[in-house]
Parts: C-alpha cells; structure tokens; sequence
C-alpha cells in the first residue's frame, strides 16, 4: 500500500542526489573545445546524462520493491515504466531549477520536496489535510505519479493509468519550457541577485 508513496519520494530524492553530486553546466574548457555551442545543446547534452543517470536509480528501486521486499504488483511492467517516466520528468524539473537558478534551485527542490510529502496524501487521505494542501494537491507531481503506480500495485480501472502519466507529462513539458527557452533571462535575473546579495557582505 505504501510502495507508490515511497518509489515516489526515492525517485525525488535521487534527482536531488544527483545535481548534488555532479555539475549540471558543461566547463568552460569543454565550451571553448564544443564551440560553437548553443544553450539548447548544453542543456540537453548534459540533461542526457542525469537522465540516464535517474532511469538507473529508478530502475533499481522499482526492482527492488518488486524483488527484494516482494510488494504485491499486479502489472509489473507498467510498474517499471511509471518509475522510468516519473524519473524522466522528476530529474528533468530538478535539473532545470538548479541549472537556471543555481544553489537556490537546488534548495526549491527540497522545499517542493517537503511540500509533495505533506500534501499529496501518500501517507494519510488528503480530504483530512489543511486546505493549502488540498488546493495544491492536483498541482504537484508526487500526485500524479503515486496514482499511476497504485494502478500498477492494485490492479488497473480504466485508463487511469494512461491519464495520470498524461498529467505527469504536463510537467515536463513545462519544465523543458523553462530550460529551453526562459532559462536565460532566469540566469540573468538570478546573477544579478547573486551579485546584491554578495554586496551585503553576509551571504
């Protein structure tokens, strides 16, 4: 009952691993080696290794929950593909915060992090948390994957499955929107914060 939940949040948390392990920006030797390169090419070049990266980890958590703890999954399969897709969107979202605002970035990722652990009602029914989470709740990732996996645990209504990936797929396209295209008066906007937030000599 729990396993959607927790695949769910391992998934997350392994995204913020990764840019918090490895540079999400190609070095400027490499850049002068490339050129010329456009900004789409960065992106996406380095994206392909998180995504690869994170089809990995999930795969390993998947498996693990089908074979190591043995969790009951009527539709094994689909249970790996929604933690691939929920991976691919997942790290997607956290590497385009970090790479378009740097450490800030990485820190919206634990703070939506918080907020999807308390306000998608993977552990308790959301109709009994506070009314932001409610009002939130169709709005958040985490919402979506988990309904897709507890498909996959319980047995498949419908097209539910097929619906809830649709929506997930809502949040990558957002993201690769912001990471292609409004990613670079983000970068602009974040350095020159950067830069009065050094001015005041505390950060």
């Amino acid at each position: 009952a729990m396993a959607p939940f927790y695949s769910t949040l391992s998934i997350w948390v392994g995204g913020i691993i990764l840019v918090a392990m490895m540079k999400v920006t190609a070095s400027e030797n490499l850049k002068r080696a490339l050129a010329p390169l456009k900004p789409h090419q960065i992106y996406l070049g380095r994206y392909l290794l998180f995504l690869v990266l994170g089809l990995i980890q999930s795969g390993l958590i998947c498996l693990g929950d089908l074979y190591f703890l043995g969790i009951q999954c009527e539709h094994p399969f689909l249970f790996l593909l929604g933690c691939w897709f929920s991976s691919l969107v997942f790290v997607n979202i956290i590497y385009t915060l970090t790479v378009s605002l740097g450490d800030i970035g990485k820190a919206v990722s634990v703070i939506l992090l918080v907020v999807q652990v308390a306000g998608t009602g993977g552990t308790f029914p959301i109709e009994v948390a506070p009314s932001f989470f409610r009002a939130v709740y169709p709005l958040l990732p985490f919402t979506h994957s988990m309904a897709a996996l507890r498909e996959t645990v319980g047995g498949m209504y419908g097209m539910n499955y097929w619906i809830d990936l649709g929506k997930l797929a809502i949040f990558l396209g957002i993201s690769l929107i912001v990471g292609l295209v409004l990613r670079k008066p983000i970068i602009k906007a974040n350095d020159a914060f950067t830069e009065k937030l050094e001015e005041t000599k505390l950060m």
